[in-house]
């Protein structure tokens, strides 16, 4: 821990955790402790640790060939992207390879840009899309961009997620290129819109000529009980971006979208040395062999399992505010800083995620047991009800 604090860059909120292995969704740091991992590797683990088939299949291609540039031809990526292609929207079967989600983000402000010859974008309250110059351009919150405001875009506005009557702006405005929204809102802190409002910003939308871009990073590959969150309100975007667990571990993420709109890359207008290699692509093709229909409607069931045993057990926690999720993606706001309660969850061995300040996230592997995530939810209630007793009425 001192040898890392020492020579990596202060760029992120350290735990005091030390991991050396994980089986499934339990990690165990190298003293031996167990972990429930509620984590997930900030959402990339969906398929857990020491993942079989992701392994076999990226063993037996850096056997055959491990990097291939984006220049050349290459099977890994023949069979992946017929893997995604059956997975994906029907009609956003044209894609740009990256590494990362907001390299993803990147190619899709870039393609709308293009697209539709205008240079306005919309983007909403709350938002994350990554750190990079164009995606911080479109994330919310100020501690991120502050610093780098001269360096940002400035034809970004943003509206309120979930809000009605500020979609009558897109009405209004004939310089917007599109909007970039994410079905459920994930660093945001897990915040779920109405059915009403989601096809109501589809309509206006595609009224209005405006290319809609769903940032599937988080969301998506079945996280919220259905393999992209859009689809729980019914309507289909013009472009998605998908990363996070995607590569199951290996680097990897897909701008994916309509071929009358990624079309208007042009050569070298978006690359990426690394994008597309075969050995993401391996890893990708054995991840979604294993995202059928079964897989993701336990997703589903096990949520539902989650927060009924958070609910029973936090039902007299007067410091919390809400519980909310949807499939394997779930928060627990609080009346107070998350700060200690995170702390003993991590002495206790249970790891989760958090939002802003008082908002604890949980992105468990979908392959933890039933067992697993009642004991979390266990672990949490108790925590919670103890924080709870401190706090002066």
């Amino acid at each position: 821990m001192n040898y890392e604090n020492d020579h990596i860059a202060n760029t992120y909120q350290r735990l005091p955790v030390n991991i050396l292995n994980g089986s499934g969704a339990i990690l165990h740091d190298i003293n031996g402790k167990r972990y429930i991992d509620m984590m997930g590797g900030y959402g990339v683990a969906i398929l857990g640790y020491g993942n079989m088939p992701v392994k076999e299949a990226v063993c037996k291609q850096f056997d055959t060939i491990s990097i291939a540039h984006a220049s050349e031809y290459t099977p890994a990526r023949e069979e992946f992207i017929k893997d995604l292609t059956g997975i994906v929207p029907s009609g956003l079967d044209k894609f740009y390879l990256g590494n990362t989600g907001a390299e993803a983000v990147e190619a899709a402000i870039k393609t709308v840009i293009k697209s539709s010859r205008k240079h306005k974008i919309i983007a909403m309250t709350s938002s994350y899309h990554g750190k990079t110059a164009g995606a911080l351009s479109i994330t919310y919150s100020e501690k991120y961009r502050k610093a780098f405001e001269p360096l940002l875009m400035k034809n970004v506005e943003f509206i309120g997620y979930n809000s009605m009557d500020d979609l009558e702006k897109l009405e209004k405005d004939p310089d917007i290129a599109a909007v970039f929204f994410e079905p459920v809102q994930g660093e945001g802190g897990i915040n779920i819109p109405s059915k009403e409002y989601v096809q109501e910003l589809r309509g206006v939308t595609e009224k209005n000529g405006i290319i809609l871009v769903a940032d599937e990073i988080q969301s998506g590959l079945g996280r919220t009980g259905k393999m992209w969150a859009h689809e729980h309100f019914n309507i289909k975007p013009d472009i998605i971006t998908i990363g996070k667990g995607i590569g199951g571990g290996m680097p990897l993420s897909v701008t994916a979208g309509k071929a009358e709109f990624m079309d208007n890359l042009s050569k070298g207008e978006q690359s990426s040395t690394t994008g597309g290699n075969p050995l993401a692509m391996a890893a990708g093709s054995a991840v979604i062999k294993q995202l059928d229909s079964a897989m993701i409607e336990n997703v589903a069931r096990k949520g539902e399992i989650f927060r009924d045993k958070l609910r029973s057990g936090l039902v007299d926690a007067r410091i919390v505010k809400e519980i909310r999720g949807l499939g394997l993606m779930d928060a627990i706001e609080l009346r107070i800083k998350f700060l200690p309660v995170l702390m003993e969850l991590i002495n206790r061995g249970v790891l989760p995620l958090y939002s802003g300040i008082n908002i604890l996230r949980m992105l468990p592997p979908y392959v933890i047991s039933d067992e697993e995530l009642k004991e979390a939810a266990s672990i949490m209630s108790e925590v919670i009800l103890s924080a709870g007793k401190e706090v002066p009425s």
